[in-house]
């Protein structure tokens, strides 16, 4: 069995998750504070961002699974 793209994605995703929690924190501190909706708005949008990403990956672990 070739394995080798499951360690890929595990090894690949914990700095992926870093970069974009950091990144969007620190976009946070400018956009958010005006009105909750806005705020509750921007973090569903950034809530649910990450799983089109994440579907990409998982698609290309399936379509390559043997077997």
């Amino acid at each position: 069995m070739k394995r080798w793209r499951h360690f890929l994605v595990v090894i690949g995703i914990i700095p992926f998750l870093v970069i974009y929690v950091a990144f969007f924190m620190y976009i946070f501190d400018f956009i958010t504070g005006y009105h909750w909706s806005l705020d509750w708005l921007i973090y569903i949008i950034v809530g649910l961002l990450w799983l089109y990403p994440a579907a990409k990956v998982i698609k290309w672990l399936a379509d390559h699974e043997s077997y």
